[in-house]
């Protein structure tokens, strides 16, 4: 699920606006906005997540078909609503959906939206319906691959943040087939990080989008696991620049987000660290 935070930044790089501008397009009044802004966690209530979302979709192209971007959007929701079982259910119905379009046979965007959204099924059949666990992880990752394959076909620039996310889901899968705290020492995942790009690929995000600290934090998470010093300062230093709190290293910025000091994979760092 995309943080309000998210949305509101990619909203003000999209279109430039000011945080007033914001405020007036959505409803939203200025203090709500400026708390967005400025606190990475907040959560805020069902109206501020609605308005936001709905500017977003407005103004935050894509270059994926608009309405399977909104049909993304409505299975977050929909997860965030729904039982286990509700969702399990309506997971049986998308799957024939997107297995039985035409394009999934071509290079297009399109296909590589529809593997996308299929890898995020059984990403959330493996680790949060608990259904199939390791098999449903396995064919996460086969649909994740399928969808960079394609999307690395196209060397536009302007599809860095696409790229970046689909390793980032990858990377996921991938590090949640293991224990936290044992993947640095995992030579296979070491190599992978590697033949991924993923550092390079990370770091050119977070300089395209200086407040992205979540791109940032999983990049610290990559290179701590890599045992790689200068590119962990890279990615803090990346993070206290997003938000000066990161500077203390049990500083908490969400309630799915442990700290710095405090989660199992960033271990290595924090021991060279201090």
């Amino acid at each position: 699920m995309i943080s309000l935070y998210e949305r509101a930044h990619e909203i003000k790089k999209a279109t430039g606006w000011s945080q007033e501008r914001i405020g007036a397009e959505t409803g939203l009044g200025l203090s709500t906005i400026s708390r967005v802004f400025r606190v990475p966690g907040y959560v805020g209530n069902e109206t501020s997540k609605r308005l936001l979302t709905q500017l977003h979709e407005e103004v935050v192209r894509t270059p994926f078909p608009q309405w399977m971007d909104k049909l993304f959007n409505q299975y977050d929701l929909w997860r965030e609503k729904h039982s286990k079982k509700e969702l399990a259910d309506m997971q049986d119905i998308l799957e024939p959906m997107l297995l039985g379009q035409k394009v999934l046979e071509t290079q297009m965007l399109a296909a590589c939206r529809s593997c996308w959204f299929l890898g995020h099924l059984y990403y959330d059949r493996a680790f949060y319906l608990r259904r199939n666990g390791q098999q449903a992880a396995s064919t996460a990752l086969e649909y994740y691959q399928q969808a960079l394959t394609r999307l690395e076909q196209y060397p536009d620039a302007g599809l860095l943040v696409q790229k970046y996310k689909l390793r980032q889901c990858i990377v996921s899968t991938t590090f949640n087939r293991q224990p936290a705290g044992t993947r640095h020492e995992n030579p296979e995942i070491r190599r992978w990080l590697r033949d991924l790009n993923y550092l390079d690929v990370a770091l050119a995000v977070v300089r395209e989008e200086p407040w992205n600290w979540i791109a940032a934090r999983n990049g610290l998470v990559a290179a701590s696991v890599l045992s790689d010093l200068a590119a962990c300062h890279l990615f803090w230093e990346a993070m206290q620049q997003a938000y000066p709190q990161f500077k203390n290293l049990d500083f908490v910025p969400t309630q799915a987000q442990p700290s710095i000091a405090h989660d199992p994979d960033l271990s290595w760092f924090v021991a060279h660290l201090r």
